[in-house]
């Protein structure tokens, strides 16, 4: 299935920011950018006389960016678009808001294709998509958004008080990952984890015994450097691959908190850099700080679980399975 299978794919409005009128936020018509933050709103400008707004319900996807090429959002207000937006509108109108982010999901996957300078305008249409969309899907819980205001109020990150440093070997036994053999690679219901940005670090299913158990967290160091994914499962890593076993108990919300803070680290890796397991370990983050100077991990749990679709985000069903993840060959 390709995208225009399920979507009329056109450009947008193609305006100016700097010839409309703006207003204060969350007033007026939403105005979509190549911006991937704000759902892509850049800023709210007034109405104009001679051109209608795009209705809510679309989706947005940027053709070109220097960050993040493909940036994808389904719309909840009347909007007009900048340059370089293509507008997708379902052909079936009674598509589920639920189907359309997954759909903006999938098309946002796409994106490490249009590095360097690429754009989608020719190929967006293109796109290969999954064949079908997966049942947890249909069930997912959707906060309440106000489409009268700006958008949603996020939580206020915690611990509502001190942050300190903590190295991660002191909280984690720090493992490197091993060369994976073709025989190790035999098709199997064995999760792969590399050094990839894309389906929770999973590259492959395989009939090798597993390493590690369910719940540990794990960290590209060559690749996609920084990249930080909780295993729902038990997994074996590969070499480019640092795997962090927690020495006490931690929740799983804050091993999520703990993978966010991890990739905030990423930048540091530019340019070719590695992140091996040996710098890890010597590594330090910062975290909440509980009242006895330990990482407070029930805050960061009740804060991850308090986000938007945490309920989807913190279940085994909502991570990769061998019948959703692609089955890649091994190197």
């Amino acid at each position: 299935m390709i995208v225009t299978d399920l979507f009329e794919v056109d450009y947008g409005h193609s305006l100016s920011l700097n010839r409309l009128v703006q207003t204060a936020d969350g007033e007026g018509v939403a105005f979509v950018s190549r911006t991937a933050q704000n759902n892509g709103i850049a800023a709210w400008v007034e109405p104009m006389t001679d051109l209608e707004p795009l209705p809510p319900g679309l989706i947005t996807v940027s053709l070109r960016s220097r960050n993040h090429p493909l940036a994808s959002f389904v719309q909840v207000r009347p909007f007009y678009t900048a340059f370089h937006i293509f507008v997708l509108v379902p052909r079936d109108p009674a598509m589920d808001v639920r189907e359309r982010l997954w759909w903006a999901m999938c098309i946002e996957q796409n994106r490490y294709r249009y590095n360097f300078g690429r754009q989608a305008n020719r190929s967006l249409r293109g796109i290969e998509l999954p064949d079908q969309v997966p049942s947890w899907v249909s069930d997912a819980e959707l906060p309440a958004f106000d489409t009268s205001s700006a958008g949603p109020v996020v939580p206020a990150v915690p611990p509502y008080g001190t942050w300190q440093p903590f190295r991660i070997d002191d909280l984690f036994a720090v493992h490197r990952g091993r060369s994976v053999t073709r025989r190790d690679s035999l098709p199997g219901p064995t999760p792969l984890v590399s050094a990839s940005s894309r389906h929770n670090g999973i590259s492959n299913w395989v009939a090798a015994v597993a390493d590690y158990p369910a719940g540990c967290i794990t960290v590209a160091s060559n690749g996609s450097v920084g990249e930080a994914f909780v295993q729902p499962a038990p997994f074996v890593a590969t070499a480019d691959v640092t795997v962090l076993e927690a020495k006490t108990p931690i929740p799983d919300g804050a091993k999520h908190f703990i993978c966010t803070v991890v990739r905030a680290e990423r930048y540091r890796f530019n340019y070719g850099r590695k992140w091996p397991a040996g710098k890890l370990a010597r590594s330090e983050v910062k975290l909440p700080v509980a009242v006895d100077g330990d990482p407070d991990f029930e805050a960061m749990d009740a804060f991850m679980r308090g986000l938007p679709l945490s309920r989807q985000a913190l279940r085994d069903v909502a991570h990769p399975t061998p019948e959703a993840t692609p089955s890649l060959s091994v190197a």
